[in-house]
């Protein structure tokens, strides 16, 4: 059960997975899975629900030096899943989803972080029928960050956001090591949801990050401002752990 309220949409959500994880090898792990949702929502100036069944394949792969705090190492995802009303849902659509980062050590204690992420949705329905959950979101801590959570992406005619079906999104850090166990870092971050490829408007931020590593995860905190946009005014993110 999931309840999420945004400044963007309310959605409450009653799922159930099952999946079937298999190991290829050290790092390699795939997913077929089907999900069974009920979502009820209000989005813009939507107020619907939808019912889901969503088959669908994941596969991850992921190599580093350090759970805890890595210096070097690669992770990608690729995550692949559909429904269509023959399988009892209300739509009908496939979305195609991808993700990879990269840490790469750099001398004077320095490392290069860089994340991008990417996604694509193939439907013959229009996109009110859409549920929140399977639109793309962007703004916040693990997207583009200088702008509020989930704030990003296409907007209906009275000018909410109401989400898109395809999603871009990049960023580069820059980290230095201090002491044992903190460090200091820039970012600059790139990214939207849109849903035409000429209707893409990049938002930008940029900001700088403290880090404290624990035994347990990574404590950060970073702040950040949107650049080129008419509100200037400084984000402050906090998150725990680290994602490669």
């Amino acid at each position: 059960m999931q309840q999420e309220d945004t400044s963007v949409y309310s959605s409450r959500i009653l799922a159930l997975e099952l999946a079937r994880n298999r190991s290829f090898g050290t790092g390699r792990l795939g997913t077929a899975y089907v999900k069974v949702q009920y979502e009820d929502y209000t989005v813009g100036v939507e107020d619907s629900t939808s019912r889901i069944v969503l088959p669908g394949l994941r596969f991850s792969h992921d190599r580093y030096d350090n759970p805890i705090r890595p210096r070097k190492g690669f992770r990608y995802a690729v995550d692949v899943h559909g429904t269509h009303q023959a399988l009892g849902s209300d739509t009908a659509l496939v979305q195609i989803l991808g993700e990879g980062s990269h840490i790469q050590p750099l001398p004077w204690r320095l490392s290069l972080h860089t994340r991008a992420k990417g996604g694509t949705t193939m439907l013959n329905d229009p996109l009110r029928d859409i549920p929140p959950s399977l639109r793309f979101f962007t703004g916040g801590d693990q997207s583009v960050r200088g702008y509020s959570y989930k704030s990003l992406g296409p907007r209906d005619a009275s000018g909410k956001v109401v989400g898109g079906t395809q999603l871009l999104t990049g960023s580069i850090e820059l980290e230095r090591a201090l002491f044992k166990d903190w460090g200091v870092s820039l970012f600059y971050d790139a990214g939207n949801t849109f849903n035409t490829l000429s209707s893409l408007r990049l938002a930008q931020g940029a900001g700088i990050g403290l880090h404290y590593f624990t035994s347990v995860g990574a404590l950060n905190l970073s702040v950040a401002q949107p650049l080129g946009a008419d509100n200037l005014s400084l984000h402050f993110h906090f998150t725990v752990g680290f994602e490669l």
